[in-house]
């Protein structure tokens, strides 16, 4: 069909020029075009679903189900972990309360052991004065006339008595001599014998049955022993 073609006559000594229509002509491999009814691509109403009703709430189970193993797992660990927790304090706490009682039981220990040293030392502190305080009197009073005389009082049989003295304490002695000598006893011999290896205040004397030592370091050493025997023992020792 020609189309826009001028019907003047006197230009039809040209040659026209004219644009002609042709319509698209579908190869063979070309598909047709698919109907207007056919829904495959192009729709007008919502997507329609992949998947049925069943398999929702088969997927909508299945998901409960393992939120529920989630959770039973969760509340398990945190059990466990408090019972773990709450055992593992138990066990700090008695360990604790042990180390605090055996040094309790080390410190009383310790202290009454304490105790029993500064006894013992207490004692042996007030000999130590005591001897000072002695030692004072031997040299500044003639005591050795009053200790001859309680060393004479612990003799049963008077006779034959021979008193070992330190050479200073000789004329003292002397002179009380008679004093020692019982009235009715006549037949009393009493000797007196110097002996410095005898610390000035004391006495040694021998009789027929035996020796009556009244030295002044012999008798504190059986006040000390006597008085530390008297000391509570250590609780290993009892």
């Amino acid at each position: 069909m020609l189309a826009n073609t001028p019907k003047n006559d006197s230009m039809s000594t040209r040659e026209p020029c004219a644009l002609y229509y042709f319509p698209e002509i579908p190869s063979g491999n070309a598909k047709k075009p698919k109907s207007a009814h056919c829904t495959d691509d192009f729709v007008s109403g919502p997507p329609k679903p992949s998947c049925d009703i069943a398999s929702l709430h088969s997927i909508a189970n299945e998901q409960q189900d393992i939120q529920a193993v989630i959770e039973e797992a969760f509340n398990n660990g945190l059990e466990q972990g408090r019972s773990e927790s709450a055992t593992a304090l138990r066990e700090n706490v008695e360990s604790a309360v042990s180390a605090f009682n055996t040094a309790v039981a080390e410190m009383g220990h310790s202290h009454q052991q304490n105790i029993q040293l500064m006894e013992t030392e207490t004692v042996r502190l007030a000999l130590a004065i005591a001897k000072k305080i002695i030692g004072y009197e031997i040299e500044h009073a003639p005591i050795v006339s009053h200790v001859v005389k309680m060393a004479m009082e612990k003799i049963a049989d008077p006779r034959q008595l021979i008193i070992r003295l330190h050479p200073g304490d000789i004329e003292a002695v002397e002179s009380i001599k008679s004093d020692l000598i019982p009235i009715d006893e006549g037949n009393l011999a009493v000797r007196i014998q110097a002996d410095d290896t005898i610390q000035q205040g004391g006495c040694i004397i021998e009789t027929q049955l035996g020796d009556v030592d009244a030295r002044i370091d012999q008798q504190i050493k059986t006040i000390e022993a006597l008085l530390i025997d008297q000391l509570p023992k250590p609780a290993d020792e009892s």
